[in-house]
């Protein structure tokens, strides 16, 4: 056995480093696979050697993946996950590994990685032809495809222009496109924004890509309620499932990798008689301070630019009791009401979530054959769901403003507070119809 080979076979014993991108349906699934000590989920594909691609991507994704893949070094593998999606024509290589429906997730990807390394599966070589992406060379008087000394697209990033800052001066600014894989918002998220150092000079999210009509997902408890009556236990545990996963989410976001981790395998554990569970769990964070250091008056939005938009916790942590649970006579009969806050901010946020997280628990653990749904109307863990309405369209107008004149860290604590989910859109626009629910 030569030097290298000796090397490959002690790193195949090694946790396997992946890049997962959740699609469609996938995201509960790709988050309970980071439980496992025998995989490490990294925040970069330089940093990875197993692509892992799960749930279903809509083709206008297609593209940022295989840049994805290539920004991968050798030796690297691709590994399909389709949660019962079809992923349709996506421009991976040929040879990439799939994960079947009676496989178990950690051992099909620990086996690729070790496949790879020991030279079993060859490493897979780029998609993408190895062109510009951009025609910059030889443009502009020093070639770099700008006007002057600034601009343009050299191998395909953007350099700074000089622009106008908030303070009167004329300094370097930078548009960027952030997404749709950056790993601390949801697949499919994109944010464009113009930057004058670490500030946000202007910043929107573009559009679903999973709005389109290509998707027909897995049809979970809320949209189920649209069309037809859910138990009451079933939504609510589910409603508090999404809140931890999105506590865990941000924890991550905020640095406290192993606090998430906890958080991450209580959402999966969870049941009706937790609510103390997360009550302590709320607790712990208000003695730790984590909302308050990263949260406490960023991402503020007033009351008067929510009225009406029934953005669920975002409205309630601004003092709104919008909440279509409030006008259900199931929820009345189980003593319902709203939890709100007051200052608006990513903190009062944090606060919302986990208190509905234990009042959900406590509703699941009272509900006894009550239904609700059935309408055309229902509450989300984001907000009101109705027919082709989501979260995620009504909140989207309001980012701009939001965005502008942020720091960087606290513009990505501002969207990580907000929960957006591009796949929501999609969800919604694929509900069953009345007839197809019967």
């Amino acid at each position: 056995m030569g030097v290298r080979d000796a090397l490959a076979h002690l790193a195949s014993g090694a946790v396997a480093p992946v890049f997962a991108v959740a699609g469609g349906g996938a995201r509960e699934a790709v988050a309970e696979l980071a439980l496992s000590p025998s995989v490490e989920l990294v925040d970069s594909p330089a940093a990875a050697s197993v692509l892992l691609v799960a749930g279903f991507l809509p083709s206008d994704l297609h593209t940022p993946l295989a840049a994805l893949h290539d920004a991968m070094p050798d030796p690297r593998c691709t590994v399909s996950w389709p949660l019962g999606s079809d992923h349709g024509s996506m421009p991976l290589s040929s040879s990439r590994l799939r994960i079947g429906p009676d496989d178990e997730p950690v051992q099909a990807v620990t086996r690729a990685y070790r496949a790879l390394l020991s030279g079993v599966v060859a490493t897979e070589p780029p998609i993408q032809p190895d062109v510009d992406p951009n025609p910059w060379r030889g443009v502009g008087p020093y070639g770099q495809g700008g006007r002057g000394m600034t601009g343009g697209t050299p191998y395909g990033r953007p350099m700074a222009e000089l622009g106008p800052d908030r303070d009167g001066l004329r300094l370097d600014v930078l548009p960027l496109s952030i997404g749709p894989f950056f790993p601390r918002f949801p697949a499919g998220l994109i944010l464009d924004v113009v930057m004058a150092g670490d500030l946000v000079i202007e910043g929107r999210v573009a559009d679903s890509p999973f709005g389109g009509g290509e998707w027909r997902p897995p049809v979970g408890p809320f949209v189920r309620a649209l069309s037809e009556p859910v138990p009451v236990a079933e939504i609510e545990l589910a409603r508090a499932r999404q809140h931890l996963r999105w506590a865990s989410d941000a924890l991550i976001t905020q640095g406290l990798p192993a606090f998430a981790m906890r958080v991450r395998r209580l959402a999966v554990t969870l049941t009706p008689g937790h609510a103390s569970s997360v009550r302590a769990l709320s607790r712990r964070l208000r003695l730790l301070r984590v909302p308050q250091w990263s949260g406490a008056g960023v991402g503020r939005i007033a009351p008067e630019l929510l009225t009406g938009l029934a953005l669920g916790p975002v409205s309630r942590a601004a003092g709104l009791g919008e909440d279509a649970r409030a006008a259900d006579p199931a929820y009345a009969e189980l003593g319902f009401e709203p939890i709100v806050a007051r200052d608006g901010d990513a903190a009062a946020r944090w606060d919302v979530r986990l208190a509905e997280a234990a009042q959900s628990l406590e509703l699941a653990a009272r509900a006894r054959g009550q239904r609700t749904g059935g309408v055309g109307i229902v509450e989300g863990p984001r907000g009101r769901l109705g027919p082709d309405d989501s979260p995620f369209q009504r909140l989207q107008s309001l980012l701009p403003d939001l965005l502008a004149g942020l720091e960087w860290g606290d513009a990505v604590t501002a969207l990580a507070s907000l929960d957006l989910d591009p796949e929501e859109a999609g969800t919604v626009a694929a509900r069953p119809s009345r007839a197809e629910a019967a």
